[in-house]
């Protein structure tokens, strides 16, 4: 165990930026060690070696490789790969031909993907801790997170930042400044995990772009201090702006680095591994472009030949001038075309389109399928089929949303512990639990049906939150409602007991479903 000692020595702070930075450009993965060829690889007789311009985790850098899967999701795609001399030609062609069905397998997972509150250690009530949603309130948390798993889902990894409150921002209720909550790009951050506690992090690098100052700005973040460095184009080299880090206080028992990584399964966007038959279904539409846009007028010719007698080469043949048959067979209303009896007019067929749509349709359900996502999100036919096919897609989208759930659970934690100690209760995150919103949407008749069959088995307050789907505020909100509109219904001494609802029942269907469509119609 003696060798090993050198190589469990902590790196200095500039061998941290050196690595981190040569990781921003380097693959994600190794190479595969079994020796097969796949598409990103050529074979030559010295063995196997990268493919130029393949896109693979294996070989292609970091940066470019999760530009590229962005740009899936954002709607522009790479063009078709034809040969280059047509590229000219059919460039309005090929943008036309992109489809943007990437970003329809993470939309249906960021809609059940909402985290509706905390509850800590201090405030366990079945509505969320109210300093948590104080700060959710303040920082915009619904919208950061979607941002924050939309990354994720999309690029394989993304990083939440927690920056500690000042001077002007929103004070809250226990007198501290609001810290801010962020989403961080993965392609301009990059962090390392530690082997001891995977959850948190041993280093970490953000860079980004000041428009003003026209400057690229890396800041390093080690285990309770920070670093930041702007680059030098003169002299092609980043320069510490201070010799001096700042320290980073508060995070002494959270690893000290403000920054949380979050990884997707295996590592991988959502649509990753199915890049394939995304680029198949645009193939599919492009030739189907093509072929409409050439057949839209259709080919003539004249079948016959000319008088025999004629000698082509002879003087007065050659003396005349070339017959322009575009212009003598003009195509028009009133055009009129006379031809000799022994010719006669051809005219080409349209090609029938039916396999190409019908394989088109064959590939977009297959990437529903193999991405798990509902067709009927995709293809909007696709809900006049049966119950059961539905129903299986929508059980495997379930599974697979309770699976990210549990994957991002510990790293929201831990954000949510850097967030209270910045606020000053870092008390609060000792035991935390997370409530979040329903993977199911049922309609109003469903709910209620499910509901007046659930008496006797769960209590108001369980039907209120996992049958009518409130979040846990409008859950207590309601329960405080039912429990005055009870008091207001009890009887006057000497009175006899007016027979009503109690709070151990809800309100009708019908009276619940205006509150349902005013406050939360949505859901």
């Amino acid at each position: 165990m003696a060798d090993l000692a050198p190589a469990l020595e902590p790196l200095t702070p500039e061998k941290w930026f050196r690595r981190l930075s040569g990781m921003f450009v380097e693959p994600t993965r190794p190479p595969w060690q079994d020796g097969l060829q796949r598409p990103s690889t050529v074979a030559y007789a010295d063995g196997l070696s990268p493919c130029q311009g393949s896109v693979s985790r294996y070989a292609t850098p970091r940066h470019k490789f999760l530009d590229t899967l962005w740009s899936y999701y954002v709607g522009d795609p790479p063009l078709p790969q034809i040969e280059p001399e047509y590229h000219d030609v059919f460039r309005s062609v090929l943008r036309k031909s992109r489809s943007n069905y990437a970003p329809m397998c993470v939309a249906a997972m960021l809609d059940r993907l909402e985290l509706q509150a905390v509850s800590t250690f201090v405030d366990s009530d079945t509505d969320g801790d109210d300093l948590a949603a104080e700060i959710m309130d303040e920082t915009g948390f619904a919208a950061f997170s979607k941002d924050l798993f939309a990354y994720g889902f999309g690029m394989g990894e993304s990083y939440g930042m927690v920056v500690p409150g000042g001077p002007g921002d929103p004070v809250l209720s226990n007198g501290r400044p609001s810290p801010s909550i962020h989403a961080i790009d993965p392609r301009r951050c990059i962090g390392v995990p530690d082997w001891r506690n995977p959850v948190r992090l041993s280093a970490a690098l953000v860079r980004q772009y000041d428009p003003i100052m026209e400057q690229n700005i890396a800041f390093l973040f080690l285990p309770g201090w920070k670093w930041t460095l702007r680059w030098d184009t003169g002299k092609r080299k980043w320069d510490l702006v201070s010799e001096r880090p700042e320290p980073v206080v508060g995070l002494e028992k959270l690893g000290g680095i403000p920054i949380v990584r979050f990884d997707n399964l295996n590592g991988m966007g959502e649509y990753e591994p199915h890049l394939d038959v995304l680029d198949r279904i645009i193939d599919t539409t492009l030739q189907r472009i093509i072929g409409f846009w050439y057949q839209a007028l259709r080919q003539r010719a004249l079948r016959g030949d000319e008088d025999e007698e004629e000698e082509e080469d002879s003087p007065d043949a050659a003396a005349a001038e070339p017959i322009d048959y575009d212009k003598l067979f003009r195509a028009g209303p009133g055009a009129l075309w006379r031809i000799p009896k022994e010719f006669e007019i051809w005219e080409s067929q349209q090609t029938d389109f039916g396999p190409l749509l019908t394989g088109k349709r064959d590939d977009v359900q297959e990437f529903a399928a193999v991405s798990s996502t509902p067709l009927h999100l995709i293809s909007p036919d696709a809900a006049k089929g049966s119950a059961e096919g539905a129903g299986l897609l929508r059980e495997a989208l379930t599974a697979k949303v309770r699976d990210r759930r549990a994957r991002f659970t510990p790293s929201l934690k831990l954000l949510w512990r850097m967030a209270f100690a910045f606020a000053g209760e870092s008390e609060r995150g000792k035991r935390m639990r997370l409530h979040w919103g329903p993977i199911e949407f049922r309609t109003l008749a469903e709910q209620a049906s499910a509901s007046s069959q659930a008496q006797g088995t769960l209590s108001t307050e369980d039907r209120c939150e996992r049958i009518w789907q409130m979040p846990p505020d409008e859950t207590a909100r309601n329960m405080q409602r039912l429990t005055a509109e009870d008091l207001l219904r009890a009887p006057a001494p000497g009175q006899p007991a007016q027979t009503s609802p109690g709070a151990g029942e809800l309100a009708p269907a019908t009276a619940l479903a205006g509150s349902a469509t005013g406050d939360d119609g949505a859901r």
